[in-house]
């Protein structure tokens, strides 16, 4: 086929055809087969077409895209298929096109047009590069060198050439994955031999478009991002000597007032400190490692050259510009609307970057000097004067409007802080830096309608300027995020976070004990102290009576809320880490402690101390309940300091308490909903901070305090208020918290005690006595009917719907008492004997209540026993907070969480969760039935798991008809209706019931331990083989469904792969667990640890105030936690001698299966069956959990089997062999996986190939395609002969890399091609579940 003016207008024809609207689909695919089948077979022809198309200047872009993207294609594709002429003619044509007056006419056209262009060329470089003369980039240098003087037609060809150099940098750099490494290491030298030229011409350009950019302000753009493009990557001494040059040089371009240019000059400002910054850590580590490198001359500290760096970045000059160009380009808030920009936002990210490396830079620089004898007095003062500027400067900052900035700012402050802790003497910058947290802590208001309050509003300058800066704060958070809430939940929860780690670092250095002037830092740290209380004095003076509604609504009062919110945090960090220093208990710390105390705690500031405290507690607040939860709070932070005052611990306790009671009884009357609810959570959580953090000192007040508790928290029952939520949030629910409290000082008297008599043991049933109440009422009928009738499962109104409502939350409050309860009694070292009095009170609950519960729940999905199953069925599936929960969108919706990043309790309701209220009325669920029908599952299997957790008898406990209650228990309430449990529910059995009652199960001691342990495996037997088949069909039929994926929305199949993958590692931990003892530190997964030791942070005097635990919902998506335990340890694998920790129960079938018992055979193979099987699944985490102890246990069964005459019928060796090929299939692009999985094939092969031979040989040539025979009877050879001379073992024995190395080049094939579809067969096979 020739080229013809036919065939071009026909191709013109197909290209409009294929990209117009108009034109119908079958068209489109005619045009678009003519162009591929022309593209594929005629690439000389197409490359005349695309160059003919280029030429035709008055055609539409398209088309001139098209071309570009036909040649593009030819070059990547066709080239080695080429003849050199034909080559040679391309290259050609491209630079005719380059030089010729058509590149004018292109690069008017879109900017896709120009980069397709550019990148024909990048392609034409990576293919010709191994030619030794006359290379593409070798031209393109000669074509820029020609360039010496800026006119208007070679304008566009420089900037091709300078797009060219950008991207193959970035090709080189950025996507050098993608190039082979041999033509990536010849274009880098290519580059390398001509680097010098390059830049001096680039160097030369930037310096004659200065003069006049807004002629040519893309070119400009262009030069600058090319030379970035450069620095990123080329040897610092390659441009040395220009450095300073540059650095003045792209300051200009930055003083434009042009913002792209002001974006590409900050971009090399940046790379140019990186450079000199790496550059400046090299030296130093060679300097380090070699004393002769620091004793050359080249070593020595350049001083003129330093002064003048530091006066191009630090000076006044250029930090007053960076201040008026980008920290405060304008008052007016139009005009900053109007500036906020792309361009803009990037600058001010790169500038955050900048301070950073500019903090290091410096900090290194004084390294040096201190290493060093510097002659140069001048230069040292210079640099000092320098750096407190620097710092100004970052101070100023800190209340930049835009938070990434600000966040920025603060840590290049804390870098200085922490390496020059000189700066803690110096008050002046110490109370800057806290006057700036404040500050920036209370920066959470955005109100969209300030403007027209605050013309209505007469209020202060104060108010007026914080809410100017707020208003800024709002134009940058909204240019970045699509509403002010996600930018709370997306970012500021960090900044804030971030803010709450640098007060307790910075107030920590204070109390280091090698800083060489404590007095002078301790005289500091009192200063901070005592403006901390002044200022909170002063606030408590500005804090109004609420006199009218309108009052506590307005503007002034919303952001006096803020205020306190931001004061709260400030002095409880402060004071958190003072309390630590102060008064911890650690004996190593005493004599340092005694000397910090001597010098902070002097009369003047613990006067200071209990004046405040004294005036906190005269201070009760009226205008909103937010801030008188804050005085709360405060009140539990300065706790420590009645230690001076015994009177004001008293006072403390009895405010906290009767604030709690007050609020109680005002809810029981009708009160006010929100603040009764507010303040009895704030003054709960200030109780139980004093007794998690002051235990000792409360015990003081015991016999007067635990009945008032026991009083209060009875009380909680008896309640019928009217609004209350369904269900119980166990974070922020009083009821929890006080009887939290109350259990931290029952068990502190309880194990200090020298007797433990009846009074004791009453005590403790005035935990469970009003739950017992509550559950008595609520479950005292015996059928599901009368159930859902109680609670109006369905609706059905026959109660009032208060009734309704308290009946649900009484049951639900009842539930996560006992819960708590349970968790406290299991985390006690107590007395055996004590335990078991304890434990007497708890079980009948189990036996009368929670059995029942469990079983009404499970009946609830099952379709034949329950008979309003269709009413209900529309509630019985997610609920909105577990479809939040497990697509991961629950933090975006639940603001209170966002937003305060406190770990033990929130100060109060968030002050931006207070504003939400004002712009939204969604509420998170908690009203929802389908919601309280999940909460109550999940609590029911809570419970169920932690009473076996704690009270590992009831495995062995008999009940009177002589059954075990294993058995009854199993049968009638766990597995009953199991089957006719969704996925969703199903997960929480496994998660909450199923790991802890397979951990903690200990085989008896007992005569009837040979019973106990048969039952336990017939359990195994069972349940192991059914969820594997469920799981089976789960992932099958996720492989087989296209899951659609809609804007705004996600369908069910995406929350059915998280539940399949989560029931998955559920799975898999339970599994380890019957294998493995479950023993802190051996093999077992930690994440149960980890889960169990939630409720223990705090326990211990190391938790700030507001540190909150977030132990809500469960937190049903572990994926991190799990992930710290994907790393493989090969230890089993490679090493076969090493004594695996073996559980006492896998040992015991281990033992009854050498004594040919079916029962341990049956679930042993069972065993070896699902962990072959689970590497089939496509979650990795299966992988990582299972291929260390699949070969010792394959091993193990493997010398059972071989005994036994009969192993079809166990077995099938096939089917496992078969399972390992396609796993790896499956994971075939995972190459940390292969390389183990590979290696494990290669010892199954050894330890089978003797007996089971033939059959895996069958199963690699079915499954293998063209494997290489020749290899594989070789490595059978080596095999036969080892086993032949089991004398020489030693000397012959196959070594791990050669085994490894020749399973690779066998199944090279799978990794390329798929498993045929013969081979799958008996992959699905699953034993019936039948308990």
């Amino acid at each position: 086929m020739i080229f013809t003016s036919e065939l071009f207008d026909e191709v013109i024809t197909a290209v409009l055809c294929s990209f117009n609207p108009k034109t119908t689909n079958n068209e489109k695919q005619n045009a678009l087969k003519f162009l591929d089948d022309l593209k594929e077979n005629q690439p000389i022809l197409c490359s005349t077409i695309s160059f003919e198309l280029i030429k035709q200047t008055n055609s539409q872009p398209i088309l001139h895209h098209y071309s570009l993207n036909l040649l593009e294609s030819i070059i990547k594709h066709k080239w080695n298929i080429l003849k050199l002429d034909d080559r040679h003619l391309i290259k050609k044509q491209l630079f005719v096109i380059i030089n010729s007056t058509y590149l004018n006419q292109i690069f008017m056209d879109p900017i896709h047009i120009r980069n397709s262009l550019a990148k024909c060329l990048v392609e034409l470089i990576k293919r010709d590069c191994f030619e030794k003369l006359d290379t593409t980039l070798d031209e393109l240098v000669n074509m820029l060198q020609g360039i010496t003087q800026m006119q208007e037609y070679n304008s566009t060809q420089l900037e091709l050439i300078l797009l060219v150099y950008r991207f193959l940098n970035e090709e080189l750099t950025i996507y050098g994955q993608s190039i082979q490494a041999q033509r990536r290491r010849q274009i880098l030298n290519q580059i390398q031999k001509r680097v010098n030229d390059i830049l001096l011409c680039l160097i030369r350009i930037s310096n004659d478009l200065l003069t006049a950019p807004e002629q040519h302000e893309r070119l400009t753009q262009t030069c600058l991002l090319c030379v970035n493009s450069f620095l990123t990557w080329v040897e610092y001494n390659h441009f040395e000597q220009y450095e300073l040059f540059l650095c003045e040089l792209f300051l200009k371009f930055f003083q434009l007032n042009s913002v792209k240019l002001r974006h590409a000059s900050f971009e090399c400002l940046l790379s140019l400190v990186n450079k000199r910054l790496a550059r400046r850590q090299l030296q130093q580590q060679q300097q380090q490692r070699n004393k002769r490198i620091a004793s050359l001359p080249a070593a020595a500290l350049n001083c003129h050259q330093e002064k003048l760096f530091l006066n191009y970045f630090l000076g006044d000059n250029t930090l007053e510009m960076f201040y008026r160009l980008l920290i405060s380009p304008t008052d007016s808030l139009e005009q900053l609307r109007s500036i906020v920009t792309n361009d803009h936002m990037n600058c001010l990210k790169m500038f955050g970057q900048f301070l950073v490396k500019l903090s290091n830079y410096l900090l290194q620089l004084f390294q040096q000097l201190a290493t060093k004898s510097i002659d140069d007095n001048e230069f040292l003062t210079f640099a000092n004067e320098r750096t407190l500027s620097f710092l100004q400067f970052l101070l100023l900052l800190n209340q930049h409007p835009f938070h990434l900035l600000s966040l920025n700012s603060y840590q290049a402050l804390n870098l200085f802080i922490i390496r020059q802790t000189t700066l803690l003497s110096n008050e002046q910058f110490c109370l800057k830096l806290i006057f700036n947290l404040k500050q920036s802590l209370h920066r959470i208001h955005f109100p969209s309608s300030s403007v027209t309050l605050l013309l209505t509003d007469n209020e202060n300058q104060l108010l007026k300027t914080q809410d100017m800066h707020n208003q800024q704060r709002f134009i940058y958070a909204l240019f970045e995020y699509d509403s002010e809430e996600q930018f709370f939940w997306k970012f500021f929860s960090q900044y804030r976070s971030e803010l709450q780690k640098l007060i307790k670092s910075f107030i920590g250095l204070f109390f280091t004990e090698n800083v060489t002037d404590i007095e002078m830092n301790m005289l500091c740290l009192k200063l901070i102290l005592e403006n901390l209380f002044i200022y909170l004095e002063s606030l408590v003076q500005r804090t109004p009576n609420k006199t009218s509604d309108s009052l506590s609504t307005s503007l002034s009062s919303k952001y006096l809320i803020i205020e306190w919110e931001a004061c709260y945090l400030l002095i409880d960090h402060v004071l958190f880490i003072v309390r630590k220093e102060l008064f911890s208990s650690s004996a190593s710390a005493i004599k340092f402690q005694e000397k910090f105390q001597l010098l902070l705690i002097t009369p003047a500031i613990k006067e200071q101390f209990l004046r405040t405290l004294k005036f906190l507690l005269q201070f009760t607040p009226n205008l909103s309940e937010h801030i008188h939860g804050h005085v709360l709070n405060l009140l539990s932070c300065m706790f420590f300091i009645t230690e001076h005052d015994q009177a004001l611990a008293i006072q403390i306790i009895q405010r906290l308490l009767t604030t709690f009671q007050t609020y109680q009884e005002q809810a029981i009357a009708g009160g006010d909903k929100n603040q009764c609810e507010t303040m009895q959570t704030q003054s709960s959580n200030a109780f139980l901070y004093l007794c998690k953090n002051f235990t000792a000192k409360m015990i003081e007040y015991y016999s007067e305090l635990f009945p008032f508790l026991c009083q209060l928290y009875k009380k909680e029952f008896q309640l019928t208020k009217t609004f209350l939520s369904i269900t119980v949030d166990e974070l922020s629910c009083p009821t929890l918290k006080l009887l939290d409290a109350a259990q931290i000082l029952f068990y502190h008297k309880l194990t200090h005690a020298t007797i433990f008599d009846n009074n004791q043991l009453e005590e403790f049933y005035g935990f469970i006595k009003p739950i017992f109440e509550i559950l008595n009422i609520s479950l005292k009928t015996d059928t599901l009917t009368l159930f859902i009738e109680y609670l109006d499962l369905c609706s059905n109104q026959l109660e009032s719907t208060n009734i309704i409502r308290y009946r649900r939350r009484s049951l639900m409050l009842a539930l996560h008492c006992l819960c708590l309860i349970l968790r406290l009694f299991k985390q006690q070292q107590l007395d055996f004997n004590i335990r078991s009095k304890l434990s007497i009170c708890l079980r009948p609950i189990l036996f009368d209540y929670i059995l029942k519960v469990t079983q009404f729940c499970n009946q609830l999905y099952d379709r034949q026993i329950n008979p309003s199953y269709d009413i209900l069925k529309a509630n019985l599936t997610y609920s909105d907070t577990e479809r939040q929960l497990y697509l991961g969108t629950y933090e975006s919706n639940n603001m209170a969480k966002a937003t305060i990043t406190s770990t033990v309790a929130p100060s109060s309701t968030p002050a931006c969760y207070v504003r939400s209220q004002a712009t939204s009325n969604v509420t998170i669920d908690d009203e929802h039935l389908r919601d309280y029908l999940h909460r109550l599952f999940d609590i029911c299997y809570q419970i169920n798991g932690i009473y076996f957790a704690y009270d590992t008898d009831l495995y062995y406990l008999k009940l009177n008809d002589d059954n075990y209650l294993l058995t009854t228990y199993l049968q009638k309430t766990l597995f009953e209706n199991f089957n006719t449990l969704p996925s969703f529910r199903l997960r929480i059995v496994l998660r909450h019931f199923c790991r802890l009652f397979v951990e903690n199960y200990i085989s008896p001691s007992t005569t009837d331990k040979e019973t106990i342990d048969e039952l336990f495996l017939k359990f195994l037997n069972a349940f192991l083989p059914y969820i594997q088949q469920r799981l089976t069909t789960m992932w099958s039929n996720l492989s087989t469904t296209a899951i659609n994926y809609q804007q705004g929305q996600c369908s069910d199949e995406v929350i059915e792969e998280c539940v399949c993958v989560l029931i998955t590692r559920d799975f898999i931990d339970i599994i380890r667990y019957f294998i493995f003892k479950t023993i802190p530190g051996q093999i077992n997964s930690n994440s149960s640890n980890k889960k169990k030791n939630k409720t223990n942070n705090g326990r211990n005097n190391s938790e700030s105030m507001c540190e909150e635990i977030n132990t809500d919902l469960d937190q049903i998506d572990e994926w991190d936690e799990q992930n710290t335990n994907n790393s493989i340890s090969n230890k089993l694998l490679n090493s076969s001698n090493e004594k695996a920790d073996y559980s006492d129960l896998f040992m015991n079938m281990i033992k009854m299966s050498r004594q040919n018992s079916t029962l341990a055979l049956h679930l042993f193979s069972n065993l070896i069956r699902i962990l072959f099987e689970c590497l089939t699944f496509p979650d990795a985490y299966c992988i990582n959990r299972f291929l260390p102890i699949i070969l010792p246990i394959a091993k193990l069964y493997t010398d059972i089997i071989d005994k036994n005459m009969d192993t079809s019928s166990l077995i099938d060796i096939k089917l496992l062999f078969q399972c390992l090929l396609k796993a790896l299939e499956k994971h075939n692009e995972n190459e940390g996986v292969n390389t183990n999985l590979i290696s494990l094939i290669g010892h199954i092969y050894e330890l089978w190939y003797n007996r089971y031979g033939q059959q895996i040989d069958l199963i690699l040539h079915q499954t293998v395609p063209q494997i290489n025979i020749e290899l594989l009877n070789t490595y059978k050879t080596r095999l036969a002969t080892i086993n032949d001379n089991n004398s020489k073992k030693q000397q012959q024995q196959i070594t791990e890399r050669e085994r490894r190395d020749t399973f690779k080049n066998l199944l090279n094939p799978i990794l390329l091609s798929p498993i045929s579809s013969k081979t799958k067969e008996g992959l699905n096979s699953t034993n019936p579940f039948n308990m």
